[in-house]
C-alpha cells in the first residue's frame, strides 16, 4: 500500500470513478466528506476507504482532515451550469478551491491535482480548436460555471507559485455515468431507451470517455508537470453525432437526430430564466437557460494532444465511450 491519497467530491460521478480506480489500484484512499452525507455509489467499497469530515467551503476544517495525506485529488465543485447558482458556484468552485490550496500547502501535501474543466479555459470560435494556451479574451461565451472555474483555477495555481506542488487538468465534457438524473449525460441514455431521443442541438463539444478521465487524472498525479494543465478529451463531436452514437450504444436504429430549431429554443429559455429566479434553491434551476442555449448552439472543440504526448492518456474510440456510458448504467441499476 502506498502514502494516503485523499479525494474532494468522492462521491460525485466523476470523484465516484476516481476513487474506485484508485482504491483498485492499492491505494490507501480518503475521501472528504461534509458530516452526514452518504457515499453514495461508493458504498459497495465503503470498507477500504477511510471517511474524514471536513467542508471546502469551511477552510478550518480541511487542516484535521489533510494531516498525514501525501496526495489530494480536488474535484468538489458545483457543477450545474446555470448562472442563477453563481454565488453557490463561487463559494464552491472558487473559494473551496483557494481553501483546499491552501489546507495542502499548509499540511505539506506533496503534491494536488485540482480537476478544473475546458470551460475554464474559454469557448472558442467554431471554427478554433483551442489548447490549453487558448486566450480566454477571446473567448467566444462566458457564463457564471466558467467564470468560477476560471478563478478557481488561478487562485490554486498562485499558490502552486507560493510553494505548494499543483498539476491542474482541464476535462471537456465527460460520459460518466450517475449525477443529477435532470442534467446528467445519463438522462440522454433514458430518452433513448425510451426511443424519444429525435433531435439534437445545433452545436458540438468535446467528449472525454469516464476511463480516459480517470487515466488522465492520475496519470497527471503521477506524471504532470509542477504549474502545468492538461485538456482531457477524447474527440470532437456535434450533438447530432453524439445523438447517432448513444441510440447504437442501447440497441436502437443508429439515425442522425434532427437538429433543434434555434428560434424555440431560446424561446424557452427565457421563460426558464425568469422561473430561476424564483427558485430558492438555485441547484433546483431548469438547464435550459440562455446561458445554455448559447453553448449548445455552438461547437466547442479542444485540443487534447499535450496530455497525450506529456502523460500518455489514453484515447477511447467513439463508440466505446458510449457503450461504457451504457453499460455503466446498467451495473449501476442492478446494485
Amino acid at each position: 500500500m502506498t502514502n494516503s491519497v485523499l479525494v474532494t467530491g468522492a462521491t460525485g460521478c466523476l470523484g465516484t470513478e476516481l476513487t474506485r480506480a484508485l482504491v483498485s489500484a492499492g491505494e490507501r484512499v480518503a475521501i472528504l466528506a461534509k458530516p452526514g452525507e452518504g457515499l453514495g455509489g461508493l458504498q459497495p467499497i465503503a470498507s477500504e476507504l477511510e471517511v474524514r469530515l471536513g467542508d471546502v467551503t469551511e477552510p478550518m476544517s480541511l487542516f484535521g482532515a489533510f494531516h498525514g495525506i501525501s496526495r489530494v485529488y480536488h474535484l468538489a465543485g458545483i457543477v450545474i451550469p446555470v448562472n442563477a447558482a453563481s454565488d453557490l458556484m463561487w463559494q464552491v468552485n472558487t473559494i473551496g478551491s483557494y481553501n483546499v490550496a491552501c489546507a495542502a500547502k499548509a499540511t505539506r501535501v506533496d503534491r494536488l491535482v485540482h480537476v478544473s474543466s475546458t470551460a475554464a479555459i474559454g469557448y472558442p470560435a467554431d471554427a478554433l480548436i483551442a489548447s490549453e494556451e487558448f486566450d480566454r479574451r477571446d473567448s467566444v461565451a462566458t457564463n457564471a460555471y466558467s467564470t468560477t472555474k476560471y478563478w478557481g483555477e488561478k487562485l490554486v495555481t498562485d499558490v502552486c507559485a507560493d510553494g505548494l506542488d499543483v498539476v491542474v487538468v482541464n476535462p471537456s465534457a465527460v460520459f460518466a455515468p450517475g449525477g443529477d438524473p435532470r442534467y446528467a449525460w445519463s438522462r440522454l441514455v433514458d430518452v433513448a431507451r425510451r426511443g424519444l431521443l429525435l433531435a439534437m442541438p445545433s452545436g458540438g463539444t468535446a467528449v472525454c470517455s469516464a476511463r480516459d478521465f480517470v487515466d488522465g487524472t492520475i496519470r497527471a498525479m503521477d506524471r504532470g508537470q509542477r504549474g502545468r494543465r492538461y485538456i482531457l478529451s477524447s474527440a470532437n463531436l456535434t450533438y447530432q453525432t453524439i445523438g447517432t452514437e448513444i441510440l447504437r450504444a442501447v440497441g436502437r436504429e443508429p439515425v442522425v437526430p434532427r437538429l433543434l430549431p434555434t428560434g424555440p429554443l431560446w424561446a424557452v429559455s427565457r421563460t426558464n430564466a425568469h422561473i430561476a429566479r424564483l427558485r430558492r434553491d438555485p441547484l433546483r434551476s431548469p438547464l435550459l437557460v440562455p446561458e445554455n442555449v448559447d453553448l449548445m448552439t455552438r461547437r466547442l472543440y479542444y485540443d487534447q494532444q499535450r496530455a497525450v504526448s506529456e502523460l500518455g492518456i489514453s484515447q477511447t474510440p467513439v463508440q466505446r465511450i458510449f457503450c461504457d456510458l451504457v453499460d455503466s448504467e446498467l451495473i449501476g441499476a442492478t446494485r
